[in-house]
């Protein structure tokens, strides 16, 4: 990979620190609750192709779903949200505006989050989707002591954390977007102490997701405990695009 050992897909290198921290650990599973693309901005796409890992992908805007359908057949791939009150309820694909671009990881439950977004110039689409509870994913496909669960449900993060027990399941790692969508705003004092509870440290926040581990697993947290950087040796996924290191996908 002219000199690079990794690829960041995910927009903040959180992947990076994933693969340091479960280097060498074939086989994994992770349960993914907002799992967004395959490949561009996914955290789970380098334990995928990397270490082999298989999970569960849950993704509630139809065209990302399908996307994942296609990219990872052997997988879970669900086109549902996640939340503590299961039926079905209102999900606003946020699309941008004029001179806008992007706009679908901003796509939330919560219409004070797209009230902010819109304010900022952004326009949406409502969709009807299924809800379910993080206990029923977990019941139906995980077993306790998983190795990764990671939340990222723009600003509906606290609802998917009430619907499970984290006592019961204990995945090893959990990560979690932690600040108000399109902000630097803490938003973690919402559902931290939920995760705090059930047994987990914090071991970084990288300025955008809050990475705890068990608090059985100091030797992970450890890992987990350092930002991606230099010593990593990974080049961003727009940048490998650009030198020509990658075709697009």
């Amino acid at each position: 990979m002219s000199g690079y050992d990794l690829i960041a897909y995910a927009g903040n290198a959180e992947d990076v620190v994933l693969m340091r921290a479960f280097a060498g650990q074939r086989g994994g599973f992770f349960v993914d609750v907002g799992a967004g693309e395959p490949v561009s901005g996914s955290l789970t796409k380098n334990l995928v192709d990397g270490l082999g890992w298989r999970g569960v992908n849950i993704e509630p805007l139809p065209e990302r779903h399908a996307r994942l359908e296609r990219a990872r057949p052997g997988h879970v791939n669900l086109r549902v949200a996640v939340g503590d009150e299961p039926g079905y309820a209102s999900f606003f694909r946020v699309v941008p505006g004029a001179g806008m671009a992007g706009g679908g990881g901003l796509s939330t439950l919560r219409r004070d989050v797209l009230e902010g977004h819109l304010a900022d110039g952004w326009r949406y689409e409502e969709l009807r989707v299924e809800v379910v509870t993080l206990e029923a994913v977990l019941n139906a496909y995980a077993e306790p002591g998983f190795d990764l669960l990671k939340v990222d449900v723009e600003g509906a993060e606290a609802a998917v954390l009430r619907s499970a027990d984290l006592r019961v399941w204990r995945p090893r790692a959990i990560v979690v977007e932690a600040t108000v969508p399109l902000t630097t705003q803490p938003s973690h004092q919402e559902w931290e102490p939920l995760v705090l509870a059930a047994g987990y440290k914090l071991a970084l926040f990288d300025g955008l997701n809050r990475f705890y581990a068990r608090d059985d697993e100091d030797e992970l947290r450890g890992r987990l405990s350092v930002p991606a950087n230099v010593l990593d040796n990974y080049i961003p996924y727009a940048c490998a695009r650009r030198a020509g290191l990658i075709g697009p996908g």
